[in-house]
C-alpha cells in the first residue's frame, strides 16, 4: 500500500511539472465554413432508382427521344 502511494505521489509530481496551454478556438463553425462544407458534401444521385432496373434504363433512354419527337411534332403543327 505504501508503495502504491509512493507511485501515485511520484506520478502526480511528474504530471504537475508539465503545463500545456490549450489555444482558444471556436467549436461551432461559422456560416462560411458550413456553406463550404455543404458544397463539398456528396450529393445523392436522383437517377439511381432508374438505372438500377432494366426497365428504368430503357425509360431513361426513351424519354428524351419521345420528348424531342413531341416537340418537333408540335412545331410542325404550329407552322401548318
Amino acid at each position: 500500500m505504501r508503495q502504491d502511494q509512493n507511485k501515485d505521489h511520484h506520478l502526480r509530481k511528474r504530471l504537475d511539472e508539465y503545463h500545456v496551454n490549450i489555444p482558444d478556438f471556436p467549436m461551432k463553425p461559422n456560416r462560411w465554413e458550413r456553406f463550404i462544407h455543404f458544397l463539398a458534401s456528396p450529393a445523392k444521385d436522383p437517377l439511381e432508382p432508374l438505372i438500377s432496373t432494366p426497365n428504368g434504363l430503357l425509360v431513361l433512354k426513351l424519354v428524351p427521344i419521345i420528348g424531342t419527337t413531341a416537340i418537333a411534332f408540335i412545331q410542325v403543327l404550329l407552322i401548318l
